[in-house]
């Protein structure tokens, strides 16, 4: 599953899987299908962006910068980082 989240002007995938896994810490060999299907979705939303922006990057948080507490990615671009 992919949604599209507007935060400050810029369109950001969001993409999170259908199962609850509560974070990349908690993945089982079980999910490794679910896995390998999620970084498929995140891979085809960040070579569009890559295309159509030059660059992006994609992230996941972990323990108190989680605000979701159901793993996620987030894939967007803009100014680097310093």
């Amino acid at each position: 599953m992919c949604l599209h989240i507007i935060t400050l002007a810029l369109i950001i995938p969001f993409i999170i899987p259908k199962k609850h896994i509560s974070s990349i810490l908690t993945l089982e060999q079980s999910d490794n299908e679910l896995l390998i299907e999620l970084i498929d979705v995140v891979k085809k939303v960040a070579s569009h962006l890559q295309s159509e922006h030059g660059a992006c990057r994609v992230l996941t948080n972990l323990g108190k910068y989680q605000d979701s507490k159901h793993l996620h990615f987030h894939v967007f671009y803009g100014e680097p980082l310093r």
